[in-house]
This record gives structure tokens, sequence and C-alpha cells, in this order.
């Protein structure tokens, strides 16, 4: 880029003073010994004429760097790098806050659901899709409880290691993608019904304003299918869904906090496996256990161990945070 300056003359007619000339000129303007700025094309930079990606760019850098400086940084980390510590701080309630929560305690608190928790009938819709593709490959038929145990991993593993049906890659990824199909298709048609005591007790948290998130390990068109076909999706004010890239319990319940609004340590999360339950506590949240598909000694650290949602009381959810001082 060429950068030219004036001469002394034409300065001086404007009524301006070389050293002006001096202070405006770029890096590679030197000044000549009769007083004169010298210029000349300035050496062209290692990036140009290069395409830079917007992430990499250093403008893009610089955004990140300040964005991570602010108080409000954990409020835009990706899943990966949120922080129950960070948002315990940053989802404190402001004044405003505080004096609604004065005149409704309850609205203070969140409530995560845990897909398990509400609806009980994903192991169904799994064997008949998994019978379906035994039966269509001439294949044996798996176990009950081979089927309960593939229902929480990717069905290529779920077909080499736990029902072994092959070992060849071509042929699992053929057998998992028959199984999307036939899985997809019962999904869409399948009347889903809650649990015993979730209507109730999601009718008395949203009588109460208490913000509810429901956890899913689906998409959210599927999640969404499923809530309104057992019409309890009005009771849910946000949703964790595979769109939101989480990859363990306590990066989903970090991120329902968040999107709730309200800090991990004045959230309960509802599960019903050991490992969610030591998750929920990594999250810094409470953990209330519903004891069936585990039993209740497995539970033990759980802040309370319920049969079914229908044991709860508004008086529960004071005692699960009667320890929290008030701030």
């Amino acid at each position: 880029m060429l950068w030219l300056a004036p001469s002394v003359g034409s300065w001086a007619a404007g009524g301006l003073d070389v050293r002006l000339a001096e202070r405006c000129a770029p890096p590679s303007a030197q000044r000549h010994r009769n007083g004169v700025v010298r210029c000349f094309t300035e050496p062209p930079s290692e990036t140009e004429g290069k395409v830079i990606s917007p992430r990499g760019s250093p403008l893009r850098l610089r955004q990140e760097e300040a964005r991570y400086d602010t108080w409000d940084a954990p409020l835009y980390a990706e899943p990966d790098r949120l922080r129950a510590s960070d948002l315990n701080e940053v989802l404190l309630p402001d004044h405003l806050d505080r004096l609604k929560f004065n005149n409704q305690p309850l609205q203070a608190y969140g409530a995560l659901f845990k897909w398990e928790v509400i609806f009980s009938g994903l192991v169904d819709l799994h064997a008949e899709s998994w019978m379906a593709v035994a039966t269509k490959f001439e294949l044996p038929e798996p176990d009950p409880d081979d089927i309960v145990r593939a229902t929480d991993m990717r069905p290529e593993r779920a077909i080499q290691q736990v029902f072994r049906w092959t070992d060849d890659w071509g042929r699992t990824q053929e057998l998992a993608f028959e199984h999307y199909e036939l899985y997809s298709k019962a999904f869409k048609s399948h009347q889903f019904v809650a649990n015993d005591g979730a209507p109730k007790w999601l009718e008395v948290l949203n009588e109460y304003r208490v913000p509810c998130c429901f956890c899913s390990r689906l998409d959210e068109e599927s999640t969404d299918i499923a809530l309104k076909s057992a019409g309890l999706r009005q009771f849910f004010d946000a949703m964790v869904t595979a769109e939101d890239g989480c990859e363990t319990p306590e990066q989903t319940y970090l991120l329902s906090t968040l999107k709730l609004k309200r800090p991990p340590m004045r959230c309960v999360v509802f599960e019903d496996d050991p490992r969610g339950v030591s998750a929920a506590h990594d999250a810094m949240t409470k953990a209330v256990a519903m004891v069936g598909k585990h039993p209740g000694y497995d539970l033990m650290h759980a802040d309370l161990r319920i049969r079914t949602l229908e044991e709860l009381t508004l008086m529960s959810l004071r005692e699960i945070f009667k320890d929290e001082a008030p701030r």
C-alpha cells in the first residue's frame, strides 16, 4: 500500500507543521534530512491474499479474549467449559429478583428432569425395533437384559459388543441404519404416557412458578413430539437436547441451570441412576433419586430417595434446600 505525503510547502500553506505529517505517517515512512517525509510502499503482510477463517482471525481472537475477561463470560461458554462454581456466582439473583423471591420463595429454585423419570416406554420401543432387525436379517433374538443395556449406547456398539451379531463394520452400519429407521417410525406413532405422579408434580411446580427443564438424549423435534404426546410440553420452560452438544450428564445439568437462569446450588435433579446422581453432585446441584431401575442401596448418596413422584410435596422441596444459606 502506497502512502503519499505532501511537500513541506503544501503543509506550510495550510498552516500545518511537518511534525504532524510525521506523527500521522505510517511506520514505513521515514524522514529525510531536509525535513521532507519520504514514503515508500509497505511490504506485503504474511497474511495478505490468504483466507483466514473467522474463528482463527486476530480480530475474532481479541473479541473472544475480551469476552472471557468480563464478569458474565461463563454465560457464553461451550458446555464442556461450564463450571458450577462460576455459574453459582454469575446466576445469583439481582436486587429485583430478590424482591420477587421474597414474595414467592420457590421461584428461586429450578427443577431438572431426566427423560427416564418422566417417561418409561423407551425400552419397549428399542426392544420392538431390535426384534424386528433380528427377524429381518435372521439373527439371534436379543436378551431383554441386553436390550436394556443397549438403550444407553450407540447402536453400532450394541451390535458388536452386546448382541455380538457381527464384527464387520460395514455389516454393523447396515444393521444400525435399519434399527434407526424402524425406531424412528415407531417413535413418531407411539403414544407416550407419563409415569405415575409426574403430571401432578409438574402441575404443582408450575402453579408455584418453579422453572423446569427437560433433559433428553434425543433431538429437539423428537423430544417435543414425546412431550406433546403426553400433554406435558407446557410445564417445561426449557429443554436440553442432542443439538446442545452435551457429552456428559454433568454438562447437561450445568447447561440446564444456565437455561433456567438459576444457580446450580439452587437446582434439583430428578434421577434414577447412581452415576446420574454423582453427576448432579459434581454439578453442585441437589439430587432426588427414584428407586426402581436401581435398588435403594445403590442410591444412598442422593439427597432424597423416592419410589414415585407421587411422594413429593412442596415441603419435600423445602427440605432439600434447608441447609442453603440465603444470599
